[in-house]
């Protein structure tokens, strides 16, 4: 049985690789993404808050791409959508229905449950990808 290349090249790779994210990064990332996943309930999500969103669903969406899981990019591919429905709308605040509201939630809480038992290169990677599609 033949193994896959992984593409690491150095040390550094290989370290990143199999290094898991901190408690401290998960713990502010969770709080960055339930902060504004909680504005966003209450109909008080300034613009910030939605970009928060925005990268952290995209993120998600890279990992469980990456990770080949289809069920879990589905449901994030649903959450992103019904956040860019809600991004459309001429408001100042990010405002959800209770259906946008319970896809993105769903997204997010499966998100935060994996972050501490990722590793930091997929993480990264998922990341770095999230925001070049952000910035256009």
């Amino acid at each position: 049985m033949a193994s896959k290349y992984s593409g690491i090249t150095n040390a550094f790779d290989l370290i990143a690789v199999k290094q898991r994210i901190s408690e401290d990064d998960v713990f502010m990332i969770r709080m960055a993404v339930m902060t504004a996943l909680d504005g966003a309930k209450r109909r008080a999500a300034t613009g910030r808050m939605a970009n928060t969103l925005s990268l952290h669903l995209l993120t998600a969406c890279g990992i469980w791409s990456q990770m080949g899981n289809k069920p879990l990019y589905d449901e994030g591919a649903r959450a992103w959508r019904a956040h860019s429905n809600a991004l459309q709308r001429p408001t100042d605040l990010l405002d959800l229905t209770t259906g946008e509201y319970a896809a993105i939630k769903l997204a997010i809480r499966h998100y935060v449950l994996a972050l501490p038992k990722l590793e930091v290169g997929v993480f990264n990677r998922a990341q770095a990808k999230a925001l070049a599609e952000l910035e256009g």
